[in-house]
């Protein structure tokens, strides 16, 4: 086959996955090269085979066995490319080495190193002129806590010298933190597979750090994309991505950090294609982080990037490799994003096996969430614990024309991550003991689901008040058991619908009804089924009557609870309050710290298990069913109720008192907002 217009993507992966779209769009012909970085780990090799039916899809020839550079470049000099680039980091190298022997514009081999080491990275910056942070790489732990002595003042970083996503970066605020960090980098693999037969100590730049994704033709440079980062200190040491926003209005400050990173991008010799620079804008000006030959990594929607911005750097890339009218014309363009822009990466502070991921439910609810990856914990059915930017959870990308609601929505989940980790990835059990029974509320005795009769026209006031219930109103009594409740708001008035599981409870409620000579509408229903629509001014949720099944079917229990309310109607929920209900609980265990009473708390769940006998239909025997009735705390009720479309407005203790965190009870009663 004829071989002109052939382009060489050199490792292909992370954002480089997006080339072959923007090379086919060019009438380029994309073929695939593997560096060969994979075969020095097992954890590349094993992510690389991941992507090969998508790599085959994509690219019309891949070049993955070869021996060596010499017949590599045999190979490709028979395929007549106009030009090769590096899909992500480890590429970066042979990219320089194949533009260099097949003559096609690249960066060359002269700086490569400067390019991927960052003590000559940052040596480079110096030689120059240029502001730079003060690096030792060493084997020795005596040099390296002498050089941070020198530094006068904490922290300092330890890092790789050749790494990339935080791998192996710990903050260290103290000479121990410096030494545990240094004992578990020296020694140690990065990703790539290249031993860490050194650390880099590094001064710590302290300020806003910014990401400047650029495109290069002929030494000359174009802004495609900039972004702020926020990161989180972890108690490791190791910084934690927590958000990526994208910067929509260039002031003076973010113009001085543009211009820095132009000056290092010369400094370094990029002189062609993406590069991706990493700047700490501190209190004496902006000082290079790091910088990368290759897009910006994360791998993100490609498509969310046009709307934002009307191209991505992988299409400027091509054009700055193959279309010189095309780069010229980018070159002129203005920095005008028009939508804000919001990468949400979920840090995890537990972990272990998922049993359900809630928070693809619960973020889907978001008014600026369009896209989620969570193909690793899905993949996987295990959540690792955040160490890095490798091991967070899932990243979410928020996209609104409207600044405001992606800040809220990135505080939602922000939020949801500090008080809610549990609605974003529900992990099983870590004792099997602790599992309990899917259709535990389907075989509890009836008799155990009722309280007191002569406690029920006290409910009912509190209800009838709590509510501000007056005569006439339409309520949803759900579950309604057998209108223990219920009769005695129908007495005051209201017009009742009830709603319960129990086919039993229903033909009770309506013989109680009859008796009394009052009306009410009844049926068997499921919760997690409701359709009713704007149909009820109030709704009823009493005594424990939340929280048995999943935690994606207990939102959705109160997205359709939502979801029946007329605008402006209200909802109220009776729960235990968790926190005043363990500090009341024991729970026995035994000789190994297994549970061994009838009642233990699972927090791993954040279920109160409950184990009881039960009659077999027969009558001749019984059988155990473990119950567990999840305890949402405050917090997270009030999470779960905004993200279903509601508003809390009051929390009460029991009997309406004041609520405290020692409250065995809490009511709440929240309201569908006038304009939903």
């Amino acid at each position: 086959m004829p071989h002109q217009n052939v382009a060489l993507v050199v490792d292909g992966y992370s954002t480089g996955l997006f080339y072959p779209a923007a090379l086919k769009q060019k009438g380029l012909r994309p073929v695939h090269v593997a560096s060969g970085a994979q075969k020095q780990s097992p954890g590349l090799m094993e992510y690389t085979s991941h992507l090969s039916e998508r790599l085959r899809a994509d690219y019309e020839i891949l070049v993955h066995d070869w021996e060596d550079t010499g017949e590599l470049t045999h190979r490709l000099v028979a395929l007549e490319p106009v030009c090769v680039m590096a899909g992500c980091e480890i590429g970066v190298e042979m990219t320089d080495i194949l533009a260099q022997a097949l003559g096609l514009p690249g960066n060359g081999t002269a700086q490569s190193a400067a390019r991927r080491d960052k003590l000559v990275m940052h040596q480079t910056l110096e030689a120059r002129g240029l502001p730079y942070l003060s690096c030792l790489a060493t084997e020795n732990l005596d040099a390296a806590m002498t050089f941070a002595a020198g530094l006068g003042s904490w922290p300092v970083v330890v890092k790789p010298l050749r790494s990339a996503a935080t791998e192996g970066v710990r903050l260290c605020n103290s000479p121990d933190e410096l030494r545990a960090a240094f004992g578990a980098l020296v020694g140690s693999s990065t990703l790539f597979g290249e031993r860490n037969d050194r650390a880099l100590i590094q001064e710590c730049a302290l300020g806003r750090e910014f990401a400047v994704n650029t495109v290069s033709r002929d030494g000359r440079h174009v802004l495609s994309d900039m972004w702020e980062y926020h990161k989180i200190a972890s108690p490791g040491g190791a910084p934690l991505y927590d958000r990526t926003m994208l910067v929509r209005t260039l002031g003076d400050e973010h113009r001085a950090i543009i211009d820095y990173a132009y000056k290092a991008l010369d400094a370094l010799g990029i002189r062609f294609g993406p590069a991706h620079v990493e700047v700490m804008l501190t209190a004496q000006g902006p000082v290079l982080i790091e910088c990368a030959a290759r897009p910006m990594g994360g791998a993100f929607p490609q498509d969310l990037l046009v709307e934002s911005l009307g191209h991505t750097q992988i299409q400027w890339a091509v054009d700055g490799y193959v279309d010189p009218v095309a780069f010229a014309a980018h070159a002129a363009e203005p920095y005008r994003p028009t939508r804000s822009m919001c990468v949400k990466s979920l840090i995890s502070t537990r972990e272990g096996a998922i049993r359900s991921i809630p928070g693809i439910a619960l973020a889907a609810r978001l008014p600026s969430a369009r896209r989620g990856n969570f193909l690793e914990t899905l993949t996987t059915g295990h959540l690792p614990r955040t160490v890095d930017l490798v091991t967070n959870s899932a990243h979410i990308f928020l996209c609104h024309a409207d600044a405001a609601v992606v800040a809220a929505d990135w505080a939602t989940l922000r939020e949801l991550e500090v008080e809610a980790q549990n609605e974003l990835f529900e992990l099983c059990p870590a004792d099997a003991s602790l599992e309990t029974d899917d259709d535990w509320f389907c075989r509890v005795p009836d008799e155990l689901w009722l309280k007191p009769e002569a406690q029920a026209p006290e409910d009912a006031d509190v209800i009838w008040r709590a509510l501000a219930l007056v005569p006439g109103e339409r309520v949803l009594d759900c579950p309604c058991g057998d209108a223990r409740v219920g009769i005695h708001l129908a007495a005051r008035g209201a017009r009742v619908t009830g709603v319960d599981f129990n086919p039993r409870f229903i033909a009770r409620a309506g013989e109680r009804y009859a008796a009394a000579g009052l009306a009410a509408t009844l049926r068997v229903g499921d919760m997690r089924q409701l359709a009713d629509r704007g149909a009820f001014d109030a709704i009823v949720n009493w005594f424990n009557s939340f929280g048995y099944f999943g935690i994606e079917d207990d939102f959705e229990v109160l997205r359709r609870f939502a979801v029946a309310l007329r605008p402006g109607g209200r909802l109220l929920l009776e729960a235990p309050n968790r926190v005043g209900i363990l500090g009341n609980l024991t729970c026995k265990y035994d000789a190994d710290g297994k549970p061994a009473g009838a009642v233990a708390w699972d927090d791993v769940a954040e279920r109160l298990v409950t184990r009881f006998s039960v009659p077999e239909p027969n009558g001749s025997s019984e059988s155990v069913v473990r119950s567990g009735v999840r305890m949402y705390s405050l917090a997270q009720y009030k999470l779960l109720l905004r993200l279903a479309g509601l508003e809390l407005v009051h929390v009460h203790g029991e009997g309406l008192t004041v609520f405290a965190e020692t409250s065995r009870r809490m009511i709440l009663v929240a309201v569908k907002p006038k304009d939903a």
